[in-house]
């Protein structure tokens, strides 16, 4: 026999169904442990945004119950309307969806189009990564008779939505199986009886097939109905049952919830005075049309005339067959105006019947004249046929009343208006259910014009359609049922107050709750009167049945109805206080959990409010309900139950549920029983402390006992800089030779100095570096490490006077005169032994007048003193007798009796001790690069014997000493405090240690900028595999407080970094020489202030030093130096255990196998895919933890990735450019761009008729799957903020894609406009960090995924264009403002629909705009304008007043 589908137990979902009933927003979580008789405020009408924030959904344990149920076998769910059976329908085809093989379909079956047409609409809406297809007659599907033509259109399709006579077809035919069909829904399944076309699918195709011997499966069944019957007949229910295979279910563990939220109107009855028609009695045109009906010819009928003039045994056969029965178009049509003209008199009066029949009349000429497309199928002859009877109407004869007293209205329409007028409009929406469609119409217009009515009520319509095009035009029909579109989201959003329908809104059709609900006409059945008593929904509602006073049946009928049903609502309140009263039965229950260290203590008393406290504390998120959930059963044989408590997705899966040990008389213990066992599981996870709180931001497991995140202070006491020369004397106390290393400073293409350097340690190795001489001359200073010697002391004896004469030459007077014990000696590049000669040889002076007789070479001389003023030191460049005439009258005033005599030619010798610093370039002069040039007489100079290139050279002596200082700083710190780290490159040392103060060419920024980031990853991968129980708010917290600036700087101090961090400016201006007996007198103990932000920078710097230097591995060992309380692993090791971790949650959705074509990327570990697309709401199958886990770090890796490329790129950005590239690629509104942007397509087929032939053929085209509809998430609030947010999308993705491809401006105003959620962000983020673990960290990987998106290309883009304007509006107006202050001002439009900023800058108003869709949105534009205004200014500043206003508003 063919086989029911399985129901196994290890898939069950354990998800709960979230209604779209939303509770005040923001509203605080009931920490209460009791459940409470109170009913909840009425929360049926749907909304996404209340009072400006995203609502939350209440979990409903009555539709957990009802889907578990469903996935253990077939089910009729019956609830009452409003209570939320959709849901549980959607969250039964996600669950089918993601367990049956790919090909299989879900079909989903309603009795109407507009019905099917709605739940289309929820369905495509909740499950966005499903292809649906929506089938009805409208579409022909009738006249698709090939076997292609259904492959086609079912092509990709995963959900199918139709009528029941679609599927019938269908299956009739042969073009579907019933063996593909996984899940048979049936809304409204009460229709599935006797002929109708949902019984003819069970009856024909569904029971056959389960009774055959064939190895086949037959589809799982849900039916959901709010009236299991149709009738009150014995045995409706089982037969019901029996034709779906199912047994109908109404929750029953959870019936206390499900009475709590279903409010049962006041049933009232509205009696009236009936008004019958009687001929002769009333005048007008309806008489008129009374006595042209009764004397219509038949024979003069087009379809009469036309057979008798065939002449043929057929016409003549079907002649006599019109004759008797006279059934001819035009004459039903005549028939059917006087039957609802008559019916019109009766129900509203006269006045209405007038009106609707000359209305018809009017509108019917109309379309004649015209030749209206809706009279294409009819015959020429039967339009003139009508038209010829119609004009024997006087429709002269009505004339409007002009007063309401003159209206003729039936008592019926009297009482009507009577009803209406008592009710209270201040948050009034009705319902009125007619039965004939032409009723509908006449009885809103009445309501609109009526004095009493007109005013306070907002009427609209909605009556059934045909969805078949063969059906021709009524001349009866007012309704164009386009025009009723709009009408329900109307009544939902408050722009109408009244809907008058026909039986159509009676099932399945959403229609918000409502204060009343009016039947005009009875019900004709038991089926009808249930599903309209459930329209009036709301607290305190109103059934209202208008019924004849003359009609006994009908009265009593009702009114017995009426006790049954009180009856039914008062057992069903009195059911509901026995619970309570069950509920108050005092158990004994003395089980407790005590933990030894603390003496915490858990009771059975306490446990629900600790757990209700615990999940309190779990990461917020829109549209999360964060409370715990409690699902009840009961024992099969007692009245005994037992309890299960669900905690949100966003827990580990290990400990999210908890079964309570016993069971009990009532829920509150059972409930008690399952938070104690789930409180013990997370203090066992440790995902609860030993004081049995949860580890909240300030809880020591998460930040190691600080508050919650260290505060810090904007300056600290800190060690005085580290001088390393008095270590370089102390070792020329203790050492016992010296070492030696050549520094040549080289310029203009040749060598000018080359001296050596004697030490008592080795030198660091320091790359070459630039000496200054001007603002356009630079020199290049050489440590030839290669020349290094060791030498002992005695062989360099002469040294240390060596040295003093050099230093002497040209810092004599900063100089002690009798000594030379310095820490660093300079002697020339000759051999020890030389040293004693060449010094006796450069000792001493020259007279001015020996060397001309001894032949002029200047490099062979040196310094030249000006004896006449105080020795000052100049530079010789010649000799000679010539004076220039400009220097001559000058030399007459301060020499006069010397003009014939020598003069030496000369330039200053230049002050400056700092070579390190360029000079700085006057702005408004031209640079002198010549220096110039004086004459001094020979006579009153002396030149000293010691070579110009050894003076120069100690004039660069402080320079040099400085940069061998700052490296010795450096190499120093590597020895000792970083020697874990075992650095390569100590100049990427100096860099990070280098504060921007001290001015040493470079700074940390831009190794602070890489540290960070990789600061960032390390601890994101190091806290998630350390605790893989811990969700993303502890995470969060302890990352937060790892990286923070507090822990930084304290980390910096407790490991003595201080001292080494660079923040002195050297100057020269105050050098001296050093000497070792000051160097070695003890230090005097002070302090330096230093930002606490700086220290923590440099502590990142350093990180990114030993990044650059060794990849992961140095930077894991500095890591270690400065947080050694962090477990820090080798990555591998730690993503490998993130990996190993991964356990699966249940079947792979095959639908995701198309997210892996849309990523990239084939996962090893399908879990990580599907933990990825997992929002905090989702609690359906496959129920794994939520994203955020993975989120928190996909940031971190994107993050890094983003860091690197900017790094490395090859113009060397700046700190700033790179903090603004990253700003703008990792922040939420260009993600969540990114995700709604990329997409693949995927083939969807349409069937297309050939109106000229009558044929059919398909045409392909192509839909976009994009990562954002792969997400799965329970709130139907999330379906219509995507939808909102995707509308918004579609308006502006090509002004964004335009400026992010081809503008210079990146368009931050667009994004804010976009108001993109930020689910759509984190699921970039997620992804990311499920490649990342799954790829074992490989970051080619994610960054093809990043590449597939769009984001490394457009990182690219603004690396390769120099023009991109990449600060936020409100940076560059603060930039643009200058000293002035900056400010913004916001209000509401006048409307309320909108936002409005004003830009305020010095006190003034520099621009305003309007129309914002939110503050920040707003704001951003007022700020791009202000941009625009201010650089007009800042251009016309010359201009008195600087512009006008005309531009001040937008």
């Amino acid at each position: 026999m063919a086989k029911n589908a399985p129901f196994p137990e290890d898939d069950i979902i354990s998800g709960q169904l979230l209604d779209a009933i939303s509770s005040k927003a923001q509203e605080t979580i009931d920490l209460s442990c009791e459940s409470t008789t109170q009913k909840p405020k009425d929360t049926s009408i749907p909304s996404v945004v209340q009072n400006g924030a995203p609502a939350i959904l209440q979990t409903r344990a009555y539709q957990r119950e009802m889907l578990e149920q469903s996935l253990q076998r077939n089910i009729i769910v019956a609830m009452d309307t409003g209570s939320g059976k959709t849901q549980v329908a959607v969250l039964r085809i996600e669950a089918e969806l993601n367990r049956c093989p790919p090909g299989q379909l879900v079909w989903f079956l309603a009795p109407t189009a507009a019905l099917a047409h709605q739940q289309y609409n929820v369905i495509r809406s909740q499950l966005p990564a499903f292809q649906l297809r929506l089938l009805l007659g409208a579409d022909n599907v009738d006249l698709w008779s090939e076997q292609r033509l259904w492959d086609s259109v079912l092509l990709n399709v995963q959900i199918v939505v139709s009528t029941h006579q679609i599927l019938l077809d269908a299956l009739t035919h042969g073009f579907v199986r019933m063996s593909r069909l996984a899940l048979l829904v049936f809304d409204e399944a009460h229709h599935c009886v006797s002929s109708h076309p949902a019984n003819g699918i069970m009856q024909d195709f569904y029971h056959p097939l389960l009774r055959s011997n064939m190895d086949i499966t037959v589809p799982h069944i849900l039916g959901l109905t709010a009236s299991p019957t149709v009738n009150a007949k014995a045995g409706s229910l089982e037969a019901i049952e029996r034709n779906l295979n199912s047994i109908s279910r109404t929750p029953n563990l959870h019936r206390q919830e499900l009475l709590r939220f279903v409010y049962p109107p006041e049933i009232i009855g509205w009696p009236y005075l009936p008004c019958r028609w009687i001929n002769d009695v009333t005048s007008g045109v309806l008489q008129t049309l009374h006595n042209v009906y009764k004397d219509l010819d038949i024979w003069q009928d087009p379809y009469v005339v036309r057979l008798v003039a065939e002449r043929s045994d057929s016409s003549e056969r079907q002649l006599q067959k019109v004759l008797h029965s006279r059934r001819t178009y035009c004459l039903d049509q005549m028939r059917m105006l006087y039957s609802r003209s008559i019916k019109m008199f009766e129900e509203l009066g006269s006045w209405a019947a007038e009106v609707y029949l000359v209305s018809c009349i009017k509108k019917f000429r109309s379309h004649v004249e015209s030749d209206s497309k809706l009279l294409n199928d009819w015959e020429d002859e039967e339009k003139v046929h009508l038209l010829g009877i119609l004009s024997r109407l006087d429709v002269g004869l009505l004339s409007a009343p002009v007063s309401p007293e003159s209206w003729q209205l039936s008592q019926k329409a009297h009482r009507f208006i009577d009803l209406l007028v008592q009710q209270d409009l201040s948050d009034f929406t009705g319902l009125v259910f007619v039965q004939e469609r032409a009723t509908v119409g006449m009885l809103s217009h009445l309501l609109s014009i009526h004095p009493r009515t007109k005013d306070g009520f907002l009427t609209s319509t909605f009556v059934g359609t045909s969805t078949s095009k063969k059906r021709k035009m009524s001349i009866g029909e007012l309704l164009d049922v386009r025009d009723q579109k709009d009408t329900l989201d109307d009544l939902r959003y408050g722009r109408k107050n009244l809907v008058i329908a026909t039986s159509v809104l009676e099932e399945g059709i959403d229609v918000s709750a409502c204060n009343i609900v009016i039947c005009f006409d009875k019900p004709v059945n038991l089926k009808s009167f249930i599903q309209r008593r459930g329209r009036a929904r709301k607290e305190k509602s109103k059934f209202v049945l208008m019924f004849s006073s003359d009609d006994s049946f009908t009265s009593s009928q009702w009114r017995d109805l009426e006790d049954d049903m009180k009856k039914a609502y008062q057992d069903d309140m009195r059911e509901l206080k026995e619970i309570q009263q069950e509920e108050d039965v005092i158990e004994e229950g003395c089980r407790c959990f005590r933990v030894d260290s603390t003496g915490a203590l858990l009771t059975l008393e306490n446990a629900v409010q600790h757990l209700y406290h615990f999940c309190a504390t779990l990461p917020a998120s829109s549209y999360v309900d964060l409370r715990p959930e409690f699902v009840f059963s009961e024992a099969s044989k007692s009245d005994l139950v037992s309890a299960r408590v669900i905690l949100p997705n966003s827990v580990d899966p290990s400990v999210r549920e908890a079964q309570g040990e016993l069971k009990w008389k009532t829920q509150r213990n059972a409930k008690r029983d399952a938070a104690f066992e789930a409180y013990v599981a997370l203090h066992r996870a440790g995902l609860v402390n030993d004081h049995l709180l949860p580890l909240l931001e300030r809880d020591s497991e998460v930040v190691d006992g600080s508050s919650p995140v260290e505060t810090r202070a904007a300056l600290v006491d800190v060690a005085q800089q580290l001088n390393p020369w008095r270590i370089v004397a102390q070792q020329w106390q203790e050492a016992q030779e010296a070492q030696t290393v050549a520094i040549e400073v080289r310029g203009y293409g040749e060598s000018l100095s080359e001296m050596v350097m004697i030490l008592p340690q080795r030198c660091p190795s320091i790359p070459n570096f630039q000496l200054h001489l001007d603002q356009t001359t630079s020199l290049t200073a050489f440590i030839l490490e290669d020349s290094s010697a060791v030498y002992r002391f005695d062989e360099i004896t002469h040294a240390p006077e060596i040295s003093a004469m050099l230093l002497r030459s040209t810092f004599g007077s900063r100089m002690h005169t009798d000594r030379s014990d310095f820490p660093a000696l300079f002697v020339p590049c000759i051999r020890p032994s030389n040293l004693e000669s060449w010094l006796a040889s450069v000792k001493g002076v020259h007279a001015a007048s020996d060397i001309l007789e001894a032949g002029f070479d200047h490099r062979s001389y040196g310094l030249v003193r000006d004896l006449r003023h105080d020795g000052k030191l100049h530079i010789l460049k010649d000799v000679t007798r010539n004076i220039p005439e400009s220097h001559q009258e000058k030399l007459r005033i301060e020499v006069p009796a010397a003009v014939d005599s020598l003069y030496l030619e000369v330039i200053r010798l230049p002050k400056r001790t700092d070579f390190l610093h360029s000079l700085p370039t006057a702005i408004d002069r031209p640079v002198d690069t010549v220096p110039r040039t004086e004459y001094l007489p020979a006579s009153s100079c002396q030149v000293g014997r010691l070579p110009f290139a050894c003076s120069q050279f100690a004039l660069f002596i402080p320079s040099i000493m400085h940069r061998l200082e700052v490296f010795m700083v450096a190499e120093h710190l590597c020895d000792k405090v970083l020697s874990p780290v075992a650095f390569n490159n100590v100049g990427l040392v100096v860099t990070a240690i280098s504060a921007s103060g001290a001015q040493e060419g470079t700074n940390y920024q831009r190794l602070e900028f890489l540290g960070d980031s990789i600061l960032k990853l390390f601890t994101s991968i190091t806290l998630m595999a350390e605790y893989p129980k811990w969700h993303e708010g502890f995470l969060s917290a302890k990352k937060d407080h790892v990286v923070a600036n507090a822990r930084l700087s304290r980390a910096a101090v407790e490991v003595g970094l201080d001292q080494y961090i660079l923040t002195k400016h050297f100057t020269g201006h105050k050098w001296r020489p050093l000497y070792n007996f000051e160097l070695l007198k003890p230090a005097t103990e002070s302090k330096r202030q230093m930002s606490t932000k700086v220290l923590a920078d440099v502590v990142e710097a350093l990180i990114g030093a030993a990044y650059v230097d060794g990849i992961d591995e140095k930077a894991l060992s500095c890591l270690k130096v400065f947080l050694p309380e962090i477990p820090w692993l080798p990555l591998s090791q730690r993503l490998m255990s993130l990996y190993d971790t991964v356990t699966s949650v249940g079947l792979f959705p095959p639908r995701f196998s198309d997210l892996e074509r849309l990523v990239g990327y084939d996962f090893n570990k399908k879990t990580l895919l599907i933990e990825a697309m997992t929002h905090p709401t989702y609690s359906g199958s496959n129920s794994a933890m939520s994203y955020q886990r993975l989120e928190f770090l996909g940031d971190s890796v994107l993050d890094s990735i983003v860091v690197a490329a900017v790094f490395a790129n090859d113009k060397q950005l700046a700190h700033y450019q790179m903090h603004t590239m990253r700003t703008i690629l990792v922040n939420a509104g260009f993600l969540a761009f990114l995700c709604m942007e990329h997409s693949i397509p995927e083939t969807r087929t349409e069937v297309i008729e050939d109106e000229s032939t009558g044929t059919f053929h398909t045409t392909e085209s192509t839909i976009p799957l994009h990562i954002w509809q792969f997400m799965r998430y329970t709130s139907p609030q999330i379906a219509r903020a995507q939808k909102a947010c995707i509308d918004r999308y579609e308006e502006l993705h090509q002004s964004i894609s335009a400026s992010l491809q081809h503008g210079t401006h990146y368009p931050w105003a667009l994004l804010a406009r976009l108001e993109a959620d930020k689910f759509f962000s984190d699921l970039i983020e997620s992804l990311l960090g499920a490649i990342y673990i799954d790829s074992h960290g490989a970051l080619p990987a994610c960054e093809a995924f990043l590449e597939r998106i769009g984001l490394l290309p457009y990182l690219r883009r603004i690396l390769t264009t120099t023009d991109m304007k990449l600060l936020h509006p409100k940076e560059e107006v603060g930039l643009l403002a200058g000293t002035e202050k900056v400010g913004y001002v916001h209000g509401l439009d006048e409307g309320k629909t909108g936002f409005w900023c004003e830009v305020v800058v010095g006190g003034r108003v520099v621009v305003r705009v309007g129309e914002g869709t939110s503050r920040g949105e707003v704001e951003t534009r007022a700020a791009q304008r202000a941009v625009k205004r201010l650089v007009v200014e800042k251009k016309d500043l010359g201009d008195s007043g600087g512009g006008g206003d005309e531009d001040m508003v937008e």
